[in-house]
């Protein structure tokens, strides 16, 4: 119990940290570049840039902290869902945690598709529900409710686009994201042993975006991304 606690106390310093930053990057960041496709179903295309993801595991056992960082390049691509996000998605709002699956394959997705972020084509493909202010609404009604003016996070699950899922180990699930403009990108991944992982994006576009989550590790998972320093909401995976 306490070591769930000071992870979560980690977390809100984080997020604290992180959105700070971001209320005074954001107020220079008023060009129109700001707000290109900054609506739910915006149809965008990768940059076919070159993205440098790094990943940093940082091991907090007391006072002190180690920091070992590994550089992997990758290339921002464009993908379809490789399974129906969402098809057996329910839209009640009495669905519990413990019965959110995720919606998850044990067949790897390609090797190039892997610790690279894709573009989500939601007019193609739109979840049954999605979770937003505290209910799973149906994605007609989400579509027309969500302001899509802050970033985003999900789980692809049995409920449809959730913040919450179980999955067995060597499991590989969805993440969807909204991006909501123009900036850097950058997602952390909180591991059972308290380790944290961090993935940097660079430059990144507005739009759905998803990326495949590995379960790896049998426990909690929590996650959540930055966009210009401005953090999204986490989500939380359960590995079994």
């Amino acid at each position: 119990m306490s070591f769930n606690l000071r992870k979560a106390l980690l977390l809100s310093i984080l997020c604290l940290g992180i959105s700070l930053t971001g209320i005074v990057l954001a107020e220079d960041d008023q060009t129109g570049l700001g707000t290109v496709g900054a609506y739910p179903g915006a149809p965008q295309s990768a940059s076919g840039l070159p993205a440098s993801t790094a990943v940093v595991r940082t091991t907090t056992p007391g006072a002190t902290t180690t920091v070992v960082q590994e550089s992997v390049t990758s290339t921002v691509q464009t993908g379809k869902s490789a399974i129906p996000l969402g098809s057996v998605g329910r839209t009640s709002n009495t669905v519990t945690s413990s019965k959110i699956t995720a919606t998850y394959t044990t067949q790897a997705p390609p090797v190039t598709q892997q610790k690279v972020l894709l573009n989500y084509d939601v007019l193609t493909a739109p979840p049954t529900a999605v979770y937003y202010s505290g209910t799973f609404m149906p994605w007609a009604s989400f579509s027309q409710t969500f302001p899509g003016n802050s970033p985003a996070l999900w789980v692809a699950s049995s409920a449809g686009w959730s913040w919450y899922a179980t999955c067995p180990t060597g499991g590989w699930i969805q993440n969807l994201m909204y991006v909501p403009y123009t900036g850097t990108m950058k997602m952390y991944e909180f591991y059972p042993d308290g380790t944290i992982k961090l993935y940097s994006y660079g430059f990144n576009t507005p739009g759905y975006k998803y990326i495949w989550f590995y379960a790896d590790t049998p426990g909690r998972h929590m996650s959540l991304f930055t966009i210009f320093d401005k953090p999204s909401n986490y989500i939380t995976i359960d590995v079994t």
